[in-house]
């Protein structure tokens, strides 16, 4: 009864691994390779599952090459699941793709094509501790960067974390029994592996009933892309502007008045600071004045001042603004600021 409910199980599984596989590779919506990397991961669930099923109702010889693929196939699931983490801070290229694919198609190609005794005994091993290491990079990621994206993050943290733990399990479910220990029979332990789809199925449920696809908020400047080169072009002017011209002193400096003074679209003066340097353009200027009133401040040529004086110097009109705005800044008044800072 037991090898009857897993075969039914396994075979529904492979069956719904399938539908969720070609969902993602048929998909024309949303980001394309995070489409290919789920689906990838839903194909790497059918074979595992399509394999044990075969295996318990022992309709195919046991070293078959389906088997064979099964097995194998174990090697991508982590690297691709890194892949699929990372891509919101480090979008996947060819060369991070193939860094972290090719070395394990060499090994899944000697483990098919050879017929090593010594091989075989140590692979599992090796594989469980790749498998490791790339989810206890992915945890660790998406722990770094979860105040960046928590849209992101916040279904893929706790389904990297289930994984992890059923990956902990079954790994020493297997080192028991190659000690002699065997808690779970043979059957019951290669259907323990397929309870891997509970965390990739709810990545890929969650993506289906998303507004936003992959939880990823549509980028801010996607209609108006501008090359790689053409942005540090920009930047080098804005920064030249702000740092050398001191433009920043100008009291009514605005957004239109700097473009113009740069010869560079507003818009384009916008983008560049806020996707290189993640602040919006009254906040970059506001940095550069308080920077320059702190070095006011505590410069004793400047004692014959007052405070405001030195504030309208740095670029600032009111009073009452520059008061809130340094506080807010530095956690100092300004006056504070001067006293434990004046040489």
């Amino acid at each position: 009864m037991t090898v009857r409910v897993l075969a039914i199980l396994n075979l529904i599984i492979a069956a719904q691994a399938l539908f969720l596989c070609a969902h993602f590779i048929l998909k024309s919506k949303g980001v394309r390779i995070l489409n290919r990397l789920l689906a990838f991961l839903c194909f790497s669930l059918t074979l595992i599952s399509l394999n044990t099923y075969l295996s318990i109702t022992v309709v195919f010889a046991q070293n078959s090459l389906l088997q064979d693929l099964a097995n194998n196939v174990m090697w991508f699931i982590g690297p691709v699941l890194y892949l699929y983490v990372v891509y919101n801070e480090k979008k996947p290229e060819n060369l991070l793709i193939y860094l972290n694919t090719f070395p394990f198609i060499i090994l899944a190609v000697i483990d098919i094509g050879t017929d090593w005794k010594w091989f075989r005994e140590v692979i599992p091993f090796v594989a469980f501790t790749q498998m490791g290491t790339y989810i206890f990079l992915s945890i660790k990621h998406s722990r770094n960067n979860y105040s960046k994206a928590k849209q992101y993050y916040n279904w893929i943290l706790p389904s990297t974390i289930v994984f992890a733990v059923l990956v902990a399990i079954n790994f020493s479910l297997f080192t028991l029994k190659t000690t002699g220990i065997q808690i779970l029979s043979d059957i019951e332990l290669q259907s323990f592996t397929s309870l891997l789809v509970i965390p990739i199925f709810y990545l890929a449920y969650k993506e289906m009933n998303s507004a936003n696809a992959f939880g990823i908020p549509p980028r801010k400047y996607e209609a108006s892309q501008i090359s790689e080169q053409r942005a540090r072009e920009y930047l080098l002017k804005i920064e030249s502007a702000m740092e050398e011209d001191k433009v920043y002193l100008q009291k009514n400096l605005s957004l239109q008045t700097f473009s113009e003074y740069v010869g560079i679209s507003s818009k384009f003066v916008s983008q560049v600071i806020n996707q290189n340097l993640n602040v919006g353009f009254s906040e970059y200027v506001l940095r550069f004045r308080l920077n320059d009133v702190k070095k006011r401040l505590c410069d004793s040529k400047n004692k014959n001042l007052t405070i405001f004086g030195i504030a309208q110097e740095s670029g600032f009109k009111s009073n009452s603004r520059f008061n809130y705005l340094f506080k807010k800044h530095l956690g100092l008044t300004p006056r504070q600021f001067q006293k434990m800072n004046r040489e």
